[in-house]
């Protein structure tokens, strides 16, 4: 697992806030309203469960072999195609209900 996900997954283990721009503009192009707010984000149990699961900080991560690390990599694709056709078939009985 590269860094950029490690710190992705664990941001949003522990939860974060982050800063909203809204702008509208007139038909001239020009600003006329801009409204900046902040949102915070709880912290994802799923994510917590993940990083539990793997049983991995960021340390041991570094120490993997590039053999574990990959298949590492092969686990969590597997586990993200799996989910992605689950929210896949979701939509699709949806849209057959409707």
């Amino acid at each position: 697992m590269n860094e950029e996900i490690e710190n992705a997954v664990f941001r949003r283990a522990v939860g974060y806030d982050v800063q909203e721009i809204t702008e509208e503009y007139s038909g001239d192009n020009e600003l006329v309203k801009r409204k900046v707010s902040s949102k915070h984000y709880p912290p994802d149990m799923t994510a917590v469960k993940t990083m539990l699961e793997l049983g991995l900080d960021g340390d041991e991560l570094k120490n993997l072999s590039d053999s574990q690390l990959k298949e590492l990599k092969k686990r969590l694709l597997r586990q993200l195609e799996d989910l992605t056709k689950g929210e896949g078939n979701e939509n699709n009985n949806s849209d057959k209900q409707n």
